[in-house]
């Protein structure tokens, strides 16, 4: 395998097996948020707020979801209790809020398209780290059965990492992320995140940052993001000087509809001649009648 922070024009003997680019200068380096970029749990946080709010027959304004989104669980907590009148202490309502979101993710779903970016990024040498808000002992507890896919990634911090001093949006997660990828710079590196705090934290750490944003979410909160998108399936690797997912993916194959659909013109065509030919010898064999009519009345 490579060293994937070469920054050579021309790949090394060592690369001589991976795809072309793999070596080039560009992004050689990634990190993925485990809860916004790997995991689809946007919308969890969202739907646990809803509905523990209307289990206590209230209902929520819209405005103060969209508020809720970039901040911690003690902060949304107080914020929800106060502007919904809530007849418990938000302590109480962070603590039901804690349970519930943690029934909801127990088996969250990977973020579309994130499965075929990680296999394309490692098949090109590149060094994967993972940062995660959930204590190891969670983290292990989340990924379980996908234990191969994960085994992609190269470096793991999670909230209970013991040089991690501050959590986001304090820069601390992705520059530990940087220093455990080993030649990791902010030249050669790119994060995907999916929340505000994260796109500061990544910004102040001098890393360029894809940001999974909800559709609702306004646009002032992903300004400092180099690009912003819903889904990964979106996201185009050619456009971050990272190579094509053609280097590691088969051509896609040719279809056979094109040469039935030829062969049926053809066919029909080979019908509409023989149907005009048809169409010709007829009229000339009326003409070849009314001629021999005309004569018999002649004579």
């Amino acid at each position: 395998m490579c060293s994937p922070c070469c920054k050579a024009c021309k790949a090394p003997p060592v690369c001589s097996s991976c795809p072309p680019m793999c070596c080039s200068p560009g992004i050689s380096y990634c990190i993925f948020d485990l809860e916004s970029a790997v995991f689809d749990t946007r919308h969890v946080y969202q739907r646990a707020v809803v509905e523990l709010v209307s289990s206590y027959n209230r209902t929520i304004p819209e405005l103060v979801l969209i508020q809720c989104g970039p901040m911690e669980t003690a902060e949304m907590a107080q914020l929800i209790c106060r502007k919904c009148d809530l007849p418990v202490s938000w302590e109480t309502f962070r603590f039901q809020l804690n349970e519930r979101t943690s029934d909801l993710i127990a088996n969250p779903t990977l973020m579309p398209g994130v499965q075929r970016l990680v296999t394309h990024l490692r098949k090109c040498c590149m060094g994967l780290g993972l940062v995660t808000s959930c204590s190891e002992s969670m983290y292990c507890t989340k990924i379980r059965g996908r234990e191969d896919f994960f085994d992609n990634f190269s470096s793991v911090i999670c909230a209970d990492d013991a040089d991690l001093k501050a959590l986001k949006p304090e820069p601390d997660v992705y520059l530990i992320a940087m220093s455990r990828l080993g030649d990791a710079g902010p030249d050669c590196t790119l994060v995907f995140d999916g929340t505000p705090k994260g796109v500061q934290a990544a910004t102040d750490a001098r890393l360029p940052v894809v940001m999974l944003a909800e559709k609702e979410l306004p646009f002032c909160w992903s300004e400092l993001a180099s690009l912003r998108l819903e889904t990964l399936e979106e996201f185009d690797p050619e456009d971050f000087n990272m190579p094509p997912y053609s280097c590691t993916e088969p051509p896609p194959r040719k279809s056979k509809t094109s040469s039935r659909r030829g062969s049926q013109i053809s066919g029909g065509s080979r019908r509409s001649s023989a149907a005009r030919r048809k169409a010709a010898e007829d009229a000339e064999a009326d003409e070849g009648e009314e001629e021999e009519d005309e004569g018999e009345e002649a004579a």
